[in-house]
């Protein structure tokens, strides 16, 4: 029972960090329609930024994970404004998107080695507390982590659903040129879209890395895993990709519990294959996707 306990507040931590990712990633390419192939480096620069701010400038930390966050998103809002907007108007895109943001992938993760070199570095828990509860032992970061990324995504469904500039956002992701005749500036809701996924992804590199250590390269793996999210929960699939995050988070956890830890990235390719043999369009498809 203790084990089971364990496997499952395991498997909600990372599912918890795993949705907010996914959600990243699908917001993007719901509204967009491409995928953003920077969007684990985006979480790599909301770690060493925060890794600035806390550990090299002395911000406690919650002004220095805000900071992280504002920063983040305000450099993606500048990289989509500069050089993503040019492709995405054009009459055909063509793969100029996703050249792009692989360009943006490898500018970032050089600029972070140019800076603070290649070797991993730690960040200090925010909370160094351990809590025991029915035979479970967890560290208090970890439970940061799970009720953050929870209000994260509570803040930005209700801020999608709830407000006006959402319902363009919304708006345009269903259809842009009508959007465009009901006098949105899908330009603006494009560059804001690019800054919200940025922002939230760098909210989770900054939350794991006490957990995780940083280094330049450590977005890989993590885009890896939002790309197989965005593919069981449906890509444009907000409230399925929270769901499907939850679900790698809670499968890996189990899994790793029996076959050991090495077969983790293992089971999220075998996934990613499953999915697209047999359910391509995910499995919440929308009706009439």
């Amino acid at each position: 029972m203790t084990n089971f306990l364990q496997n499952l507040i395991n498997g909600l931590v990372a599912g918890s960090y795993y949705a907010v990712l996914g959600m990243g990633l699908t917001i993007i390419w719901g509204v967009l329609k491409i995928i953003n192939v920077a969007h684990g480096d985006f979480y790599m620069l909301g770690a060493y930024l925060l890794y600035t701010f806390l550990t090299m400038v002395g911000v406690p930390v919650i002004p220095a994970v805000i900071l992280a966050v504002l920063v983040a998103a305000v450099l993606a809002m500048i990289l989509e404004r500069a050089v993503l907007t040019p492709a995405l108007t054009r009459d055909s895109m063509g793969n100029s998107p996703f050249v792009i943001t692989l360009g943006i992938s490898i500018l970032l993760q050089n600029f972070v080695q140019l800076i603070y070199g290649e070797r991993y570095k730690s960040v200090p828990y925010f909370n160094d507390a351990i809590i025991k509860f029915l035979g479970v032992t967890l560290a208090a970061q970890r439970i940061i982590v799970v009720i953050v990324a929870f209000l994260a995504m509570f803040a930005a469904m209700l801020f999608i659903r709830k407000t006006r500039f959402g319902w363009a956002i919304s708006a345009t992701s269903q259809n842009t040129f009508a959007a465009t005749l009901m006098g949105i500036d899908t330009k603006k809701i494009y560059m804001f879209t690019f800054g919200l996924a940025a922002g939230m992804t760098a909210l989770s590199g900054g939350l794991l890395a006490p957990i995780y250590g940083i280094n330049p390269w450590m977005g890989a793996s993590i885009q890896l895993k939002s790309f197989v999210v965005c593919v069981i929960g449906g890509f444009g699939n907000i409230g399925g990709s929270i769901v499907a995050g939850l679900l790698l988070g809670l499968i890996e956890s189990f899994a790793v519990q029996y076959i050991g830890t090495d077969w983790q990235n293992v089971l999220a390719y075998s996934l990613l294959i499953l999915m697209f043999w047999f359910k391509p369009n995910g499995l919440f498809e929308k009706k009439g996707h």
